[in-house]
């Protein structure tokens, strides 16, 4: 009796346990879905968004862009020539030898290069910073979940990012400046996508296009390398630290092609491996102090941190010269500051060390920022300051991997940074200032 007793709990017990594992094959199932459905409504909240602010500054998907300087260089190449063959009065363009050549680091070029021999230099701008926008919210989504955020918060994450933040004035318009800020925070995207999922050759290959982009996003590149090394060393404990290096030093030859690649054409053009033209502008040459100089700092910092103003009747002062403070327009990195706090509170020193290793080498990109003599000139907010953004966003979503009800704080300071960032954009670009 106790023999048939003992085999019928033994075959309810195989039941229970097929059932269970039957649900949770179900429950993966609807977490994949689940993981694809809030991609998708990651995505289109951003399309909706571009469309909108289309709409409020008339920057709409198929206009001309008339400050199209990377398409005029990408179009002389194609034509066989390195400098534009004329001015362009409206253009920032470098004077050397008599030439006008673009004055800005080149990589958008590249990738407008190939559109020339459809558009010729009135290449599709406007759908192009678009596509690149969506590429980076894709990417941010595909991290954070990597980084063991839920769907959900995955989705919160991208939206406070690309929508919440300073990077809303650059992300709608394809004018030289924009495009190369734009498109710089989407290449450290993929970087870091690629560190985070151990694809070391990609990684630093993007990277190396962001410095095309922006050349100061050097000064990061010790956060990738010090990704991948954890990754390798996990994988490979028993290797010395150089043997590690050197068993994957071919991860560097792509971004060394593209870095090379930046020194030939330099060097060619102004006789200088690390001149992308900017020094021969016209306001740099006349300049006393020329492009960068430390005279430049103290009204910089000023600008970095410059308090908001208000009119008699409490309205906002929105200045289309004036810089605000960097923290009031991109109030993720508050939430990512919290964050960082809080983890050191409850101890998860691993996280900690991460965030103060970006806090140091932003404040490192910052201090070049302040050296600048124009600290973005025209625009809303403090665009400058854009492109440390990328890089604070890995250490929130470890955080929040571990402390996932945090999460429901930044919904404020996210509603915040689009409301003040969607106003300040509106009124510049429609010259309500």
């Amino acid at each position: 009796m106790n023999l048939w007793a003992l085999g019928l709990y033994k075959r309810a017990a195989a039941k229970r346990q097929f059932c269970i594992g039957e649900r949770e094959s179900m429950g993966r199932d609807n977490g994949n879905k689940g993981y694809l459905g809030f991609g998708i409504v990651t995505v289109l909240s951003v399309i909706v968004f571009l469309g909108i602010m289309s709409l409020f500054t008339g920057k709409g998907l198929f206009d001309t862009n008339v400050y199209n300087t990377y398409a005029l260089q990408a179009d002389s190449w194609r034509q066989g020539r390195l400098d534009l063959g004329q001015d362009y009065p409206w253009l920032e363009l470098a004077i050397y030898n008599g030439k006008y050549y673009c004055s800005f680091p080149p990589f958008p070029s590249y990738l407008l290069f190939p559109l020339t021999f459809l558009w010729g230099s009135a290449t599709p701008d406007f759908i192009f910073i678009w596509i690149i926008d969506l590429i980076a919210a894709v990417y941010l989504y595909k991290m954070a979940v990597k980084l063991g955020l839920s769907p959900e918060n995955a989705m919160l994450e991208t939206i406070f990012l690309m929508l919440g933040t300073n990077f809303v004035f650059v992300m709608i318009d394809p004018s030289v400046w924009f495009m190369a800020q734009t498109l710089c925070f989407t290449l450290s995207v993929l970087s870091l996508y690629c560190a985070v999922t151990k694809k070391g050759a990609a990684a630093l290959f993007f990277w190396a296009c962001s410095v095309g982009c922006r050349p100061m996003q050097v000064v990061f590149l010790p956060v990738l390398l010090f990704i991948l090394y954890e990754h390798i060393k996990g994988k490979e404990p028993k290797l010395l630290w150089y043997q590690r290096i050197l068993k994957h030093y071919t991860w560097g030859i792509p971004a060394g092609v593209v870095a090379v690649s930046y020194m030939v054409l330099n060097f060619i053009r102004f006789g200088n491996i690390l001149e992308f033209g900017h020094n021969y502008l016209p306001e740099f040459i006349r300049a006393e102090d020329g492009q960068f100089h430390i005279n430049y700092v103290g009204e910089n910092v000023k600008a970095l941190f410059r308090l908001p103003e208000f009119m008699e009747d409490g309205r906002l002062v929105i200045n289309s010269l004036g810089n605000l403070n960097f923290l009031l327009v991109s109030p993720f990195l508050l939430f990512a500051i919290f964050l960082l706090i809080f983890a050191f509170i409850k101890r998860a020193y691993k996280e900690v060390l991460t965030g103060i290793r970006i806090i140091l080498l932003s404040a490192l990109y910052l201090f070049i920022v302040v050296m600048h003599k124009t600290m973005g000139g025209w625009h809303f907010g403090n665009r400058y300051t854009n492109d440390i953004l990328p890089w604070f966003y890995p250490v929130a979503c470890m955080i929040l991997s571990r402390f996932p009800s945090l999460a429901k704080f930044q919904v404020p300071i996210c509603i915040w940074g689009i409301c003040l960032n969607v106003v300040g954009t509106v009124c510049v670009y429609n010259g309500l200032v």
